[in-house]
């Protein structure tokens, strides 16, 4: 069953990328656009933010790759290089697929490409909101320990007051914690 998702081709070889495109409709993936050069490549990526890139390696003299990498790092998409063999060791940086390109090859190699993209998105997205959680409770406890230590309250007290005050203010723990913060920092 496909993962679906918008798909851009980059191939200098008008043969080969039309190929590409039938294979990706009779498999039920919607095609964004077709390159033959890096710069469209790029231009095209940022502007229909398509969920997968096909890039030929040799595309505009075997800079391909440096299109694939660009595409990774800024985190536009997913990447599948096609390449004429695994010989390439920039190749085992990203989902690769060794010509000659077929159904039975493609369609498996940009399943696979989407989905590890998609889990790596979805595992960054997570960290994020941990790291997030994270520096919300180390900023709550500072504050709980300025109440602690300007207002002699407990450490419950403390929590249970920053909680209250972020409810009756519609706001965030976080939020009401640097105020405090803030407040006692100026105070000193």
């Amino acid at each position: 069953m496909p993962l679906g998702g918008k798909i851009l081709v980059a191939s200098s070889a008008a043969a080969e990328r039309k190929l590409i495109t039938e294979i990706l409709r009779w498999a039920g993936h919607t095609l964004s656009a077709e390159t033959a050069d890096i710069a469209h490549t790029l231009r095209r990526t940022r502007a229909l933010f398509p969920d997968l890139v096909i890039i030929d390696s040799a595309l505009d003299g075997n800079r391909g790759f440096k299109a694939a990498e660009i595409i990774i790092q800024d985190q536009l998409a997913a990447v599948l290089l096609l390449v004429d063999s695994d010989v390439f060791p920039q190749a085992r940086n990203y989902h690769y697929l060794i010509r000659p390109v077929n159904h039975n090859s493609l369609v498996p190699a940009l399943e696979a490409a989407l989905y590890y993209w998609r889990r790596e998105n979805k595992l960054k997205e997570r960290i994020r909101k941990l790291e997030d959680t994270l520096e919300t409770r180390k900023i709550t406890d500072q504050a709980k320990g300025r109440l602690i230590d300007k207002l002699n309250m407990s450490e419950h007290e403390a929590h249970r007051f920053i909680q209250k005050e972020a409810m009756r203010r519609s706001v965030t723990l976080r939020q009401v914690a640097l105020e405090i913060l803030d407040k006692f920092r100026t105070e000193l």
